[in-house]
C-alpha cells in the first residue's frame, strides 16, 4: 500500500513537472513568436525596413560630421522629452506637428487617458512631460543608452514656409523693415517672404542663435544620438500610428486624424518670389537636413528652378 502511494505521488509529481515546462514553453513562445510580415514590436516588416534605411542613412551622413566628445555634458537637450513609464525619449522639432505630439505623448504617458491640457502650455517643458536636460550627465547617458529614441522630420523647404506663415507673415511691416531698412515701404508687403529668407540666410548655419522654428534639424536633435525611429511628417497619420505601435501603446489609443499642412499648396506661390540664386543658397544652408534625412534637393521646387533657368 505504501509503495503504491509513493508510486502515485511520483507519477503526480512527474505530471506536474511536465505541465510546468509546457506552460513555461508556451509563455516563452507567446513573448517571442513574430507573426509573418511583422517585426517583434508588431510593426509591419516593410515599415520596419523603411525606418532601418533611414537610420542607416542618418548614421552614414552623421559620420561625415565631426562628433562632439563632450556631447552628453554640453549638448542642448531642451527638445528631448523623457517618458520613463514608456522608456521613451522623443526629440521634438518645432513646426513638425508639435502640438499634436504633445497631446499624443501625454495621453500615452497616462495609459491612453485623454487629459485636458493647453496646446502651448510651456512649450519648452511640454507640460508634465520631463526633459532630458533636467537629468545629470550620467543619467542622460543611461537614458540614451537604454530608452527607445524617436523623432520626426519634414521636407526642409516646407518647414521653412510653414514657420513663415505661422510665425512671421502676420507681423507688421516694421519688423521686415528692421531686417532690410533699405527696402522701400511700398515694396515690403509683397516681399515679406524674400526678406524673411534673406534674414535666415544672414546667419551662420551652425549658429544656435537661429530661431528654433527654422533651425537645422541636427542642431535640435544631434547626430550623436542613434535614433530608433525616424518618422516623416509627410505621412504622419500612418507613421504616427506606427510609433505608437513600436512603443506598445497602440492598444490603448490611436493617432488622431491629422489634416495635411496648410503650407503645402502655397509652396510654389511663395518660393516663386525668390531668385534662382536664393533658392540654391537656401538649399545649401539646409544641405545637411536634406542629406541626413533623405530628402532630395530641390524636391518640390524642381519646377520653379526649371522655369527660372529658362528666364
Amino acid at each position: 500500500m505504501y509503495r503504491m502511494f509513493l508510486a502515485r505521488c511520483k507519477d503526480l509529481c512527474f505530471g506536474l513537472l511536465v505541465l510546468f515546462f509546457v506552460y513555461e514553453g508556451l509563455m516563452w513562445m507567446s513573448d517571442n513568436i513574430v507573426l509573418v510580415g511583422e517585426s517583434k514590436s508588431g510593426v509591419p516588416e516593410w515599415f520596419d525596413s523603411k525606418v532601418e534605411q533611414r537610420r542607416q542613412l542618418h548614421r552614414d551622413q552623421c559620420e561625415k560630421k565631426p562628433a562632439n566628445p563632450k556631447f552628453i555634458e554640453e549638448a542642448d537637450f531642451t527638445y528631448f522629452i523623457v517618458i520613463d513609464e514608456l522608456k521613451l525619449v522623443f526629440c521634438w522639432i518645432p513646426k513638425i506637428s508639435c502640438t499634436t505630439w504633445k497631446r499624443v505623448l501625454f495621453q500615452a504617458k497616462n495609459n491612453g487617458t485623454i487629459v485636458p491640457m493647453r496646446a502651448h502650455d510651456d512649450g519648452n517643458n511640454w507640460g508634465h512631460l520631463g526633459r532630458l536636460r533636467n537629468h545629470p550627465p550620467a543619467e542622460r547617458k543611461r537614458i540614451l543608452d537604454t530608452y527607445y529614441k524617436a523623432m520626426f522630420v519634414r521636407e526642409p523647404f516646407a518647414r521653412v514656409l510653414s514657420a513663415f506663415k505661422n510665425k512671421v507673415e502676420g507681423h507688421s511691416n516694421d519688423m521686415f523693415k528692421r531686417w532690410e531698412p533699405s527696402m522701400p515701404d511700398a515694396h515690403v508687403e509683397k516681399n515679406k517672404f524674400p526678406i524673411y529668407i534673406r534674414n535666415v540666410l544672414s546667419y551662420n548655419r551652425s549658429s544656435l542663435a537661429i530661431n528654433k522654428h527654422w533651425r537645422l534639424y541636427h542642431q535640435i536633435c544631434p547626430c550623436e544620438v542613434d535614433y530608433d525611429f525616424i518618422g516623416h511628417f509627410e505621412d504622419l497619420a500612418l507613421e504616427g500610428q506606427m510609433l505608437l505601435k513600436a512603443i506598445g501603446v497602440d492598444h490603448l489609443m490611436s493617432f488622431p486624424e491629422y489634416h495635411s499642412s496648410h503650407s503645402k499648396p502655397y509652396l510654389l506661390q511663395y518660393y516663386s518670389k525668390l531668385t534662382k540664386e536664393e533658392i540654391y543658397k537656401l538649399g545649401k544652408f539646409y544641405e545637411l537636413d536634406f542629406k541626413i534625412f533623405g530628402y532630395d534637393f530641390p524636391g518640390p521646387l524642381k519646377e520653379i528652378l526649371k522655369e527660372k533657368e529658362l528666364q
